[in-house]
């Protein structure tokens, strides 16, 4: 391991006195999207080891998106409370990660609840919080990154797609089927409502919006808008130069496209503007659509559901999908909340 730079962090007076210091240990990284400056308390080297690898192996898939314009900090937190200080959120136990501009705060992968996370729960962590910061540089300044109007089904869907989450939520049949027994629900729209106890409604959708942009207009449209931001634009103006219709026309063929089925059977709605490209749909596991789950419960009794959680910034927490992989949970309850 490459030696820490020890620093001191004095507390001042009024706190614990002028001579108390806090011993955090330094490991700087350097990856092909940027460099990295992860802080560590000394006690807890083995998780710093574990986020100088998550930090690595993200490299090739962020590297999509574009490259940091500032190197970017992260903090290792000894334990969750500490986390929810940083955070600035309070009753949070599912947050286990929190991205900024320059900034990823991140509790330590042992005090990780109800399991420790392993080097895989840390990489698809710090993978989707990296993604938001990717997004933020590129796509703006440090000043200006807040102005840039991007929607939270942008955001979180971006940084879903490229972990890879879909796993996670539920598919496109049972997200359709929800979505119609509860018509005043509107999580690409207003998703904070459903943040507290619908999560997987809203996280889920924001997936499959923004791979369904990705399979009609390609990465290279998604990168090209986040270089039209970084030009001045806010995002729904550089939504509609880049993609060639505003981000509510998009939105409305979303809904039609799932309202419509148009994920079965490997048909793709056409656009609303016909000059709009083309490209094959999201691929299903037809098994997984021809079993017509149930809709979505309207609460997790369990406790166990993943949660995220983005507010000018975002926060990740993986705790549901974590005990599937470990047979706690079925995978497929958890995808399609099946009674």
């Amino acid at each position: 391991m490459v030696p820490g730079v020890v620093l001191a962090l004095l507390l001042g007076a009024g706190c614990l006195g002028p001579r108390a210091a806090l011993r955090v240990e330094v490991l700087p990284v350097e990856t092909e999207v940027g460099t990295f400056r992860i802080e560590y308390p000394p006690y807890k080297e083995a998780g710093a080891r574990m986020v100088r690898t998550a930090l690595e192996n993200a490299g090739p898939r962020l590297a999509r998106w574009g490259k940091l314009q500032t190197p970017v900090t992260v903090r290792l937190h000894p334990d969750h409370a500490s986390l929810e200080r940083a955070a600035r959120r309070s009753g949070y136990d599912w947050l286990r990660a929190w991205a900024r501009y320059d900034v990823v705060d991140v509790q330590a992968p042992d005090t990780w609840r109800p399991v420790s996370a392993t080097q895989q729960d840390l990489n698809e962590n710090i993978l989707h919080e990296l993604t938001h910061t990717v997004m933020y540089q590129v796509a703006a300044d440090q000043g200006g990154w807040r102005q840039k109007k991007i929607p939270a089904w942008f955001r979180e869907g971006m940084a879903s797609y490229t972990a890879e989450q879909a796993y996670r939520w539920p598919t496109l049949e049972a997200l359709a089927r929800t979505l119609e027994d509860n018509p005043t629900w509107e999580p690409l729209l207003r998703p904070e409502p459903l943040y507290a106890e619908q999560m997987p409604v809203a996280y889920g959708a924001a997936h499959h919006a923004f791979t369904f942009l990705v399979n009609r207009y390609g990465q290279d449209t998604v990168r090209a808008l986040l270089t039209e931001m970084s030009r001045g634009p806010d995002f729904p103006v550089a939504f509609t130069a880049t993609v060639g219709l505003p981000p509510e026309t998009f939105l409305r063929d979303f809904a039609r496209y799932l309202r419509l089925r148009g994920f079965k059977g490997g048909r793709m709605l056409r656009p609303t503007d016909p000059q709009g490209p083309s490209e094959p749909p999201e691929p299903q596991d037809s098994s997984q659509e021809s079993s017509a789950p149930p809709p979505l419960r309207m609460s997790d009794p369990t406790g166990v559901m993943a949660r995220t959680c983005n507010e000018e910034g975002g926060g990740h927490g993986t705790d549901g999908a974590r005990l599937a992989r470990r047979g706690g949970t079925r995978a497929s309850d958890l995808a399609g909340l099946a009674a």
